[in-house]
């Protein structure tokens, strides 16, 4: 089916819609995190670095705030606003996203995770601009799919501007949202990227690389190791997710969330005067992992406090993205695997370990493997060369998940 004029429009304007949400809201984020830890960008430090120079007890307390600013916020829009709608339910078309209900709900995330929230800010601007594209497309007249590939798009548009990944969010936006691989939706989703990407850059963000760190030597017996690497992100993604389903499921719209988000809020900020790097999205515990400036000790203690504080979390009621928390727990866990592994077998890069770790548990966890293997390296620039290990990492454990997940429902 050919464009007409009127719809190539359209995707102009939501890639343009996308990047100013995806800039304003990376301003919004750097602004909180840049006031909650005292720093600012003239001092050229990270996030992760900025939070551990704090002390403890100026780790707790902006949990304490996060906690009653998430569950008073939270219960306020589940129980005033007019009905939290999430991306793929909008792209289905069985429900529309109220744009400010939305907006709203998507300035949250990014202001709990600005302030410490262990889950990602990738949600919110994807959010936000599937909100803005439903609003904006009511007022033409056009094809109930074009509507929603619109959305998809602006979706994956958020992504590609808030992290700089225009050709992972395109792939993403075919891989989990539209589920389908046509000319028509790929050019749509290329172009919508493409221009999100190039107004985030241009509104004050600029060209910024995630990841910004040389390369970690592939080694050698990189191809045994990464094959067992994926069975044991396998397990771990597999159990991860059992804990996830095992959560109490209280109605985010009860008054009860809020002294539950207090608590849990604080109990992640207790964790963080120990961690700090379990703070925000996940990234500082990636910069330490990829770079192998931690022990396997470390390591373990991150994997394991992160898991918790998402946990904690999300029975919080709160909301946020789950990219780089999954890949701080793929990193974390194969820093641990890979000593073992260096110890019992041969010497292996751990940076190498960590990066190809984080990789296959993000595409696990999120149910996006292609998008995945095209996203980590968007984010670090690094030489296609690890594509070869991340292959067979992300073969091995997207079998290995599916005998387990196979295995777990026989024995019910």
């Amino acid at each position: 089916m050919a464009f007409d004029k009127r719809l190539i429009g359209l995707i102009i304007i939501v890639g343009f819609i996308a990047g100013l949400v995806g800039a304003s809201y990376t301003h919004l984020l750097h602004g909180i995190q840049h006031f909650v830890y005292h720093y600012s960008s003239a001092d050229h430090m990270s996030f992760g670095a900025a939070v551990a120079r704090v002390s403890p007890v100026e780790r707790l307390i902006p949990l304490i705030i996060c906690g009653l600013i998430g569950g008073v916020g939270w219960v306020l829009i589940h129980r005033y606003g007019k009905g939290v709608v999430d991306i793929k339910t909008a792209v289905s078309g069985k429900m529309d996203m109220n744009p400010i209900t939305t907006v709203l709900h998507a300035t949250l995330q990014i202001i709990t995770v600005g302030i410490g929230s262990p889950l990602g800010r990738e949600v919110a601007p994807r959010e936000a601009s599937a909100g803005i594209t439903t609003f904006l497309v009511k007022h033409f007249d056009i094809k109930q799919e074009d509507r929603q590939l619109l959305i998809a798009c602006a979706a994956g548009a958020g992504l590609a501007a808030v992290y700089n990944s225009p050709l992972s969010a395109a792939i993403f936006t075919l891989e989990t949202l539209l589920l389908t691989w046509n000319i028509r939706a790929m050019s749509a989703a290329l172009i919508c990227c493409g221009l999100a990407t190039f107004v985030t850059r241009q509104a004050g963000v600029g060209d910024v690389i995630q990841y910004t760190m040389a390369q970690p030597s592939l080694g050698s017996h990189y191809v045994e190791f990464s094959i067992a690497l994926g069975a044991i992100i396998a397990l771990g993604v597999v159990l991860f997710n059992i804990t996830q389903s095992r959560l109490p499921a209280i109605h985010r719209s009860s008054p009860v969330m809020i002294p539950i988000s207090i608590v849990a809020f604080t109990l992640i900020g207790v964790l963080a005067m120990y961690f700090p790097e379990i703070l925000g999205n996940g990234k500082a515990g990636n910069e330490l992992t990829f770079t192998n400036e931690i022990t396997w000790t470390y390591a373990l203690g991150l994997f394991g406090s992160k898991w918790v504080a998402v946990l904690l979390a999300l029975a919080a009621g709160a909301y946020g993205g789950r990219i780089t928390p999954s890949m701080m727990l793929g990193s974390t866990l194969a820093i641990v695997f890979g000593t073992i592994w260096s110890i019992a077998v041969a010497p292996i890069s751990l940076g190498m370990a960590a990066f190809i770790g984080a990789v296959a548990f993000l595409g696990l966890a999120q149910k996006m493997p292609m998008t995945s293997c095209v996203f980590m390296l968007e984010l670090s620039r690094f030489s296609v060369e690890m594509l070869f290990p991340i292959a067979l990492t992300m073969g091995t454990a997207l079998m290995v998940e599916q005998i387990v997940q196979a295995k777990l429902k026989t024995s019910k």
